[in-house]
């Protein structure tokens, strides 16, 4: 099947493309404090916040309309994308270097350093464009070939300034910024020569992309909080030290994400071209195929939790053992966020995605909330026990929403019999 042999080719992308942090662990346990780790980690948070903001998720305009309009209209919206882009980098750049006038450091990071992250979103952003077309066209292996390339470029070039010169922590930086301005220009090659790329301005098609993408920003802001402000507050409740060695358990954690990114990745597209001319059939194969999906994801989350324990004395210095603890709680939290990630693409479908925005902020709040009480009671594990309960919260929404505004065959027995 399809969408199967797509899931393997994107897992295996995207478990090179996401495993830089583990590839990079043991040499960056070994010459980073756990104080540097922990500066690199929320460094790394600022990259998504810009991300989220700069970008808005605009991609995603390309699964929605993929399968429904023409290219050369697709063009259209895209070159209308590019063109955002450019006034959102625009603003933030701005935005940043006034901060910059008037600190010197902004979460124990050098502010000046913050000036870099406005470029390396918006590169970010032109290579998932151009990733998400791959997809959508089913060019997994082209796909592929991109993620494995990144990796390897941003991985080369960390190990080389860490390594030879010495850079410390700012050696991921110049890895990441490397590789993204790389790809940006591969990006944007691969569009233009597919004629993917029509700059003409085209003030309904903004109007378009804008009423999908702005409500997202909140959205994306929501998922952020959910899941990065933990290691804020530790560095504020409990020390920066903490945040090190919280980061390296939470990326074991976190490996769970990459297996149910691969599978979102594949099941877009399909899920999507399926809807576009619904029948009960098809509804039923979508929720048989999204409970398979969310047991999976469960058992594979407790499986790399006893895993993670087991090979993490043999993968990080000694310095970073007590992130142990984390992993599991880690694990299951984005098991929680995959449940999650089943229902988002109906909303999206319906063009609510408003509510996402709704949900999220209001999980987030109580994520914030969940922190400093977990974390003033129970210590650094709260800030774990925290993300599980806002991701839970976010799930149930958007589960609850897309089940009073586009009804599936969700009742097992009723699919039986009905077969």
């Amino acid at each position: 099947m399809q969408i199967v042999n797509n899931s393997v080719i994107y897992l295996g992308s995207s478990i090179l493309n996401k495993m830089i942090p583990f590839l990079l662990l043991p040499i960056l346990t070994k010459y980073l404090s756990p104080k540097e780790y922990g500066i690199l980690s929320i460094y790394i948070i600022m990259i998504t916040v810009y991300t989220a903001f700069i970008s808005m998720a605009m991609h995603t305009n390309i699964s929605r309309n993929f399968f429904k309009i023409s290219k050369q209209e697709l063009s259209l919206y895209i070159g209308n994308m590019f063109i955002i882009l450019s006034f959102t980098f625009i603003i933030y750049l701005i935005i940043t270097y006034l901060i910059t006038l008037q600190f010197t450091t902004i979460f124990s990071i050098p502010s000046n350093w913050l000036l870099l992250i406005p470029f390396i979103s918006s590169m970010i952003m032109i290579n998932e464009m151009n990733t998400t077309i791959l997809r959508n066209e089913q060019r997994a292996y082209m796909f592929g070939l991109f993620e494995i390339s990144n990796t390897i470029v941003k991985l080369g070039v960390t190990i080389l300034l860490l390594l030879a010169f010495s850079y410390g922590w700012y050696s991921q930086v110049f890895g990441i910024l490397t590789g993204s301005l790389v790809f940006f220009i591969v990006g944007l090659v691969y569009m233009y020569k597919r004629d993917y790329i029509n700059l003409k301005y085209n003030k309904e098609k903004v109007k378009d992309i804008l009423s999908i993408s702005v409500p997202l920003i909140p959205h994306l802001l929501g998922a952020i909080v959910i899941a990065m402000s933990d290691r804020l507050f530790i560095e504020n409740m409990v020390s920066i030290e903490a945040v090190g060695i919280y980061s390296v358990g939470y990326m074991f954690g976190m490996v769970v994400m990459l297996f149910t990114d691969a599978f979102i990745k594949a099941w877009s597209p399909w899920f999507y071209q399926n809807l576009s001319t619904p029948t009960q059939s098809k509804k039923k194969k979508i929720v048989k195929y999204t409970y398979v999906y969310i047991v999976a994801i469960f058992i594979l989350a407790i499986a790399i939790s006893l895993i993670g324990e087991l090979i993490l004395p043999y993968f990080v210095d000694e310095r970073f053992y007590g992130a142990s603890e984390f992993i599991l709680w880690v694990s299951l939290g984005y098991a929680v966020q995959g449940v999650y990630k089943i229902f988002f693409p109906y909303l999206v479908h319906i063009s609510k995605t408003s509510f996402l925005a709704f949900s999220t902020i209001v999980a987030a709040i109580l994520n914030l909330a969940f922190n400093y009480v977990l974390i003033k009671y129970y210590g650094t594990i709260g800030a774990a026990y925290a993300t599980i309960l806002a991701f839970a919260v976010s799930a149930i929404l958007v589960f609850w929403y897309q089940s009073k505004h586009y009804p599936m065959p969700w009742n097992l027995k009723r699919i039986d019999v009905d077969e």
